[in-house]
């Protein structure tokens, strides 16, 4: 079985994560924010930052900011909740600009995969409901034969290298583009104890919130939708931190050698 299919579905995680950068509001504070995501976690207007000025900054000079440090990140970790594609989805993936990552995907009923891409191999581990979700009776068969083990592939086949691309956080975060928006700076709060602002955009039915922090550089640490079709919550941690991709050992199953 091949992988595009829950390729598609981690591509569509990252244009999830993306679509806040590229959002083209017209309200307010001209600037950049948003993000297709949704679970609030409003802040505490008493939160305080590290005087960093950015709370003197306009919401666009703000979210200017937080897109260039984006993108000055080595490594990161993305966490996601919410709807993709008309279904539930959590996702979790470490990756850095070397190619290394680790994580894993679920889609509700559909079942969830676990990721580890290092060196020139991708590693995959699915479970039984996603072998059976995307394959059928074939799905089915798979899953009988490969179990809960591990599987391998090279990163340069067909049915990895897509992965491998996507396990870059370059490629992620070069959609991360200064340019006009119309974010609207908020109050101050903080994001797992991390002080941040806010910037909040509205688009038809949907309204994103950007918490950028007040500390250290302006990264982006939460952007949370409601509204429209895909709410949901997409989180940004562990920035320049080392990412943890190791091989897995024992009995993996090479699915460049089935074909």
């Amino acid at each position: 079985m091949r992988s595009t299919t829950t390729l598609a579905a981690l591509c569509a995680v990252t244009a999830l994560a993306l679509t806040a950068c590229g959002t083209d509001g017209k309200d307010g504070d001209a600037g950049k924010s948003g993000q297709k995501v949704s679970a609030s976690s409003k802040g505490s207007p008493s939160a305080t930052s590290s005087g960093s000025g950015l709370e003197k900054l306009s919401g666009p000079e703000i979210a200017d900011k937080a897109m260039k440090a984006m993108k000055s990140a080595k490594s990161l970790t993305t966490d996601l909740k919410g709807t993709v594609d008309g279904g539930p989805m959590t996702y979790h993936l470490s990756s850095d600009s070397k190619g290394e990552c680790a994580g894993s995907l679920t889609m509700g009923s559909d079942g969830g995969v676990e990721l580890i891409k290092t060196g020139d191999m991708v590693y995959m581990k699915f479970d039984r409901a996603f072998w059976k979700s995307q394959g059928g009776k074939d799905g089915a068969a798979a899953a009988d034969m490969i179990g809960d083990r591990w599987t391998k592939s090279k990163a340069t086949g067909a049915d990895a290298k897509d992965f491998a691309t996507f396990c870059d956080s370059d490629t992620m975060l070069a959609g991360f583009q200064d340019g006009p928006s119309a974010a609207r700076k908020g109050k101050t709060t903080t994001v797992d104890g991390k002080p941040a602002i806010t910037l909040t955009e509205t688009e038809g039915k949907e309204t994103y919130t950007a918490y950028i922090a007040t500390e250290g550089k302006p990264y982006l640490l939460k952007l949370v939708t409601k509204g429209g079709k895909e709410p949901g919550t997409v989180k940004f941690s562990d920035f320049d931190k080392p990412v943890d991709a190791k091989a897995p050992t024992g009995d993996v199953v090479d699915l460049d050698s089935l074909g």
